[in-house]
């Protein structure tokens, strides 16, 4: 009997995923109560004025700081075996890398460590925690999964060579303008279609983060539940044409954009992409686009 060969895993980040998302506001304590009543998870202070909200397969914390921004992301590996060996990669193509505060090392471990890409967004690289030691969910909340972060930029092109061919994420789309400018890059670290994304916008900045859904089903229940909470729709639902899901976006207090997405396309390792022309149909083929640039 044949066996079938799978492709090679080409880049030793295969298999992170989205562990976290740091919001920075004005007022920590009552953007981290509106994300706790959104996803209906509970909200604890972890350290002085560093609020926690953090559920089934998502997690965030919210300090007092720069308006509408995201300084910190965290990726975890499965395993710590997996850990070690993307770390001594980073160090032997000469990364600088740094270590993590006493508070984030107590909170996601002492396998942590951290790095700058181009727009000085910390990104965090850790271990998944034990799902013995994640806090019990006492109640039945609807399923969402922490999934992808997108920033917005005007260094496109440095910023998918840094996380592309620094960091190894595996490129999957990229959009052109007609002069083959890269307008935005769409990268994975695991067979889903993208955990990070970069969008060319005026300045740089945070654009959004998502949350994966099971199902259609699930978009129309989020979408209840907002609705239930007098949270309008800002965008969709819709499909986007890059990635293929499900979509529609919330705003936050600080008018931070919110996802939540279902069917997301899957990929294997494979590194080649494909090219979208900039325009509307490349984010939404359902009608109209929110266009950053």
């Amino acid at each position: 009997m044949l066996i079938p060969t799978l492709p090679p895993v080409l880049t030793p980040l295969w298999n992170a995923r989205l562990l976290l998302v740091e919001r920075a506001t004005e007022d920590a304590k009552a953007c981290a109560d509106w994300y706790a009543a959104l996803l209906d998870d509970p909200v604890t202070e972890i350290a002085h004025d560093v609020w926690q909200v953090r559920g089934a397969d998502r997690w965030m914390l919210f300090r007092n700081g720069t308006h509408k921004t995201v300084p910190m992301i965290a990726f975890a590996f499965p395993t710590q075996v997996e850990w070690a060996a993307y770390r001594v990669h980073l160090e032997a193509i000469g990364l600088e890398l740094h270590s993590v505060a006493v508070e984030l090392s107590d909170l996601l471990g002492e396998h942590t460590f951290g790095l700058r890409d181009p727009d000085r967004r910390m990104i965090l690289f850790c271990v998944a925690p034990d799902a013995t030691s994640t806090q019990t969910v006492t109640h039945v909340t609807l399923p969402a999964r922490l999934q992808h972060f997108v920033c917005a930029s005007t260094q496109t092109h440095a910023m998918l060579e840094f996380y592309r061919d620094a960091l190894g994420f595996i490129e999957s789309d990229r959009v052109l303008d007609t002069d083959g400018d890269l307008s935005s890059a769409f990268v994975r670290s695991d067979t889903e279609h993208h955990s990070f994304a970069v969008f060319r916008a005026p300045q740089p900045g945070p654009d959004h983060h998502a949350y994966e859904l099971p199902n259609w089903n699930a978009i129309r229940d989020w979408a209840d539940h907002c609705g239930d909470l007098e949270i309008p729709i800002w965008w969709g639902p819709g499909r986007h044409g890059v990635g293929n899901n499900l979509f529609f976006m919330i705003e936050d207090p600080d008018g931070y954009k919110v996802e939540f997405s279902a069917e997301l396309e899957l990929m294997s390792a494979d590194p080649i992409y494909r090219t979208w022309p900039h325009g509307p149909r490349a984010l939404n083929l359902w009608g109209n686009a929110w266009m950053r640039s």
